[in-house]
């Protein structure tokens, strides 16, 4: 008997530990393909010579599931279009069918405006616009926005430098909640600097005291 307790705790410490690694792989995954997603963005805006911008689902709408599944964890870029002559149209398309974090990991509001204000780079701005796969009516999406030079620019213009920070955590969201509640201390972020390189915090104190 003393056997099979001492055997049960062993399993449950490794159940604990196993969950720990899982969350822990799911935000550095999703720390990649954000990464990626702005990546794409910049890309997008040098290659067609005009802005773009990386949206992150924000309408918070619990009553309907797909707003539910892809608040702060749907990601997708939209470019400002041309007229005939090449001139901004004023109308912002999106260019990508959208991608969503893994399960159980978000953006961070909060998080990556402190860090953006600590470190003195640009912030997001919020903007409405027709998301991929709902063609319904427009969605509040936050947006990071990259210059036709590929520069990650403030979006308020308010004398920060170029650039901008992104955290991401782990955790889970309760209903009508809008900021979701990290689990433990998990967490992951990088920052853009002006040329579209990125610096990623290799630990949570590094995102806490950048």
């Amino acid at each position: 008997m003393a056997v099979m307790a001492v055997i049960a705790v062993l399993l449950s410490v490794a159940a604990v530990g196993i969950q720990n690694i899982d969350r822990g792989q799911a935000t550095t995954s999703a720390a990649a393909v954000t990464e990626a997603l702005f990546d794409e963005a910049r890309s997008a805006a040098v290659g067609r010579g005009t802005r773009a911008r990386l949206l992150i689902h924000n309408d918070l709408n619990d009553g309907d599931p797909e707003d539910r599944a892809r608040f702060l964890t749907f990601m997708c870029v939209a470019v400002l279009t041309s007229d005939a002559e090449g001139n901004p149209g004023g109308q912002w398309e999106v260019i990508t069918r959208g991608t969503s974090l893994p399960n159980g990991v978000y953006f961070s509001e909060k998080e990556s405006e402190e860090v953006a204000s600590k470190i003195n780079v640009g912030k997001f701005g919020r903007m409405s616009i027709a998301l991929p796969g709902d063609s319904r009516q427009a969605k509040q999406c936050i947006y990071y926005e990259f210059n036709s030079e590929g520069v990650c620019v403030d979006s308020d213009s308010n004398g920060a430098a170029p650039g901008a920070a992104v955290v991401l955590i782990g955790g889970a969201r309760l209903r009508d909640e809008e900021e979701p509640r990290l689990r433990g201390n998990n967490k992951v972020g990088f920052v853009i600097w002006r040329n579209g390189r990125t610096s990623l915090f290799r630990n949570p104190e590094q995102i806490d005291n950048p």
